[in-house]
């Protein structure tokens, strides 16, 4: 798998019945190495392993690796580092819930 490059929106909806929220689909596709620099997300973010495995490192947890056909939750606006574990790279797909128009990662430099 070799196909680094630009996350590919596959859903942005607004949620009925919960004003200002919405919901974003995302697929992600990197190769092995990769590294998410801290950052935090504004919504819950829920991340499922399609293919290869993910190290996420969330600020005050223990790091957590997740595989194919696993999920992880990231909670809103807590610093954290994710990194593409093993030799074949990764696809995951986002779905996060959060306010309208806000970036599914922010920058949080140290």
């Amino acid at each position: 798998m070799s196909a680094s490059g630009d996350p590919t929106t596959l859903l942005t909806t607004e949620l009925q019945g919960i004003e200002g929220m919405e919901v974003n689909i995302v697929l992600f596709e990197e190769d092995p190495g990769k590294v998410f620099g801290r950052h935090i997300h504004p919504g819950n973010l829920f991340v499922y392993v399609l293919d290869g495995s993910l190290r996420v490192e969330i600020e005050g947890q223990e790091p957590r690796e997740a595989k194919a056909g696993e999920v992880i939750h990231e909670v809103p606006d807590k610093p954290m580092v994710a990194s593409v574990t093993g030799e074949e790279g990764v696809r995951f797909v986002v779905f996060q819930i959060g306010p309208i128009g806000e970036p599914i990662m922010v920058s949080q430099p140290e």
